[in-house]
């Protein structure tokens, strides 16, 4: 059994028509378990999922693809899927339309889950954004941070990464720690884009797949992040929708007001208006009366 996921924003950075092959050759970035579809049938190694090697991987991006890219923007509350027509090449003939800027945004560890197919395994749910308009989601467990951080070592020998440490003699599924972890590991992504160097260089590339984002139909774990984005925007939606009918109902019930308001000024200006008529004709018959009086009274005179 597996703990549901919190649905998410996840953009789609792949062909739906090509995933297969794309997705197969694509490096798993040091076992990760989010890059193969065979990820529930086979070597295990520290994941259930398919790994290949980074040239396999490299020699894999350079093939082009015609298809149409599929993307899926988020904004706020707000999201749309737009199809691309350019062709995967052009985004590596040009590297500069497609890499991170000097100081990337920081992913954000979303949450884990504890897997229990082959093997009892914990995931960690990554949302990687590449430009405010485009996002994925990773999956990663905890020994692909621990191998990242060793190639970093290397790379980097000057700089040290603060890794939560392996835990060895208790359990390992307990929610508190599970929850420490997962502080820890997003303080670790955090230093790790804090430095332009690190951020961009090919391992960490890699393990957030900035090259080759996921697709929503190259893992089952990918595909039910994609249909819990859908759910979620669905449900933002809705709520949206419901707001304004609020807010149209309410506007409804002012403009009742405002209306009911103006027919009372309205009457009230009939009314003044009437009185100061009757009144007026009511001096000019007194004056008319006066008159008679006068011509009467001089008549008799």
């Amino acid at each position: 059994m597996a703990t549901p996921y919190v649905p998410v924003p996840m953009p789609i950075g792949n062909s739906a028509s090509s995933f297969t092959t794309n997705r197969n050759q694509r490096s798993s970035s040091f076992g990760s378990v989010s890059t193969s579809s065979n990820s529930s049938k086979g070597q295990l190694e520290d994941s259930n999922f398919k790994q290949t090697n980074v040239q396999d991987r490299m020699d894999s991006t350079s093939s082009v693809c015609g298809s149409p890219l599929i993307r899926t923007k988020f904004t706020g509350a707000d999201s749309s899927i737009e199809y691309s027509t350019r062709p995967r090449d052009t985004e590596d003939q040009h590297p500069d339309t497609v890499n991170w800027e000097e100081r990337p945004s920081t992913p954000t560890i979303l949450g884990y889950e504890v897997m229990e197919e082959r093997a009892k395994f914990t995931v960690y749910k990554i949302l990687v954004k590449k430009t405010p308009e485009e996002s994925w989601v990773v999956f990663r467990r905890y020994t692909d941070f621990s191998r990242l951080n060793d190639k970093l070592k290397e790379m980097f020998p000057g700089f040290r990464l603060a890794l939560p440490p392996k835990r060895w003699f208790k359990d390992n599924y307990n929610a508190d720690f599970l929850e420490d972890r997962q502080l820890g590991l997003q303080a670790f992504l955090q230093n790790l884009v804090a430095h332009k160097d690190i951020a961009n260089c090919l391992a960490v590339r890699e393990f957030l797949c900035l090259d080759d984002p996921p697709g929503p139909f190259d893992s089952l774990e990918e595909s039910r992040a994609f249909c819990e984005t859908l759910e979620e925007t669905n449900y933002h939606l809705q709520r949206e929708l419901l707001e304004k009918q609020k807010e149209v109902e309410s506007l409804k019930k002012l403009l009742g007001e405002k209306q009911l308001h103006i027919d009372t000024l309205e009457n009230r200006m009939r009314a003044n208006s009437k009185a100061h008529f009757n009144s007026r004709e009511a001096r000019s018959v007194i004056a008319d009366i006066e008159v008679a009086q006068l011509a009467y009274n001089v008549e008799d005179d």
